[in-house]
């Protein structure tokens, strides 16, 4: 696998993404087969989700807001936000101009869905992945690595549950979180600071192809079938 990385202008409010696109590609082209993806934060600048926030407290009130679930409290809000357990409902405030926030994208899957709808028309071909991508902090793990927060094109996660080992056993469990190992391949190009690339191509990668509308219900794990289950709140354990 290729990766190929991006630097694009920087992205202002309702900005146009795919004239933004077209701008950091500059004389490249998508291929049959390329992956892009794209950091959550340019999708959610050309949706117009920058917010004033003023004080903490200000702040405070808009994580509750964009959380589906409060979870526990302290120097950063553990909240669930589209099914993810995620500090702060995924606001983010660097990268941003002085007291405002930038919010997650609103509805990423479709997001995700309308610019493979765009540049697939753009560029005439028929296989496009897109990712839209985000940094995470895993738990017990120092450091951030990439979540995929929405995607479209392929098969997002990949399930090998039946298929056989080198040994021929049969696997119980194991699923391949495609788009999210691809967001964490992206996320060391794009950096968390002013490196300014927002896009990534993958290309070479072989992936399962789709058509599918997908959703948040492809990657998530209802609390009480996950591994960690014995770890969790009662809270998270009836959301």
């Amino acid at each position: 696998m290729e990766l190929i990385s991006l630097k694009s202008r920087r992205l202002k409010p309702n900005d146009d993404l795919l004239a933004a696109l077209k701008k950091a590609f500059g004389k490249r082209k998508l291929k049959e087969g390329d992956i892009l993806v794209i950091a959550s934060k340019a999708v959610a600048y050309s949706q117009g989700r920058l917010v004033l926030v003023k004080s903490k407290k200000e702040f405070r009130k808009l994580i509750e807001k964009e959380a589906d679930a409060v979870l526990d409290e302290g120097e950063m809000v553990i909240t669930l936000k589209n099914h993810i357990l995620i500090p702060n409902a995924g606001i983010d405030n660097s990268n941003t101009p002085k007291n405002t926030v930038v919010l997650w994208p609103d509805k990423p899957f479709k997001a995700a869905q309308k610019i493979r709808q765009k540049l697939i028309k753009n560029y005439k071909i028929k296989n496009l992945g897109i990712v839209i991508s985000d940094s995470h902090c895993q738990p017990l793990r120092a450091g951030t690595s990439g979540i995929a927060i929405g995607w479209a094109g392929f098969m997002g996660v990949q399930d090998e549950r039946g298929n056989k080992d080198l040994f021929g056993k049969k696997m119980e469990y194991t699923q391949i979180a495609v788009a999210d190992d691809l967001a964490s391949s992206a996320n060391l190009l794009m950096g968390e600071t002013n490196a300014s690339i927002p896009f990534v191509i993958a290309r070479g990668l072989k992936v399962k192809w789709s058509e599918k509308k997908f959703s948040e219900k492809d990657y998530f794990i209802h609390p009480k079938e996950c591994i960690y289950k014995h770890f969790y709140s009662k809270k998270l354990l009836n959301t």
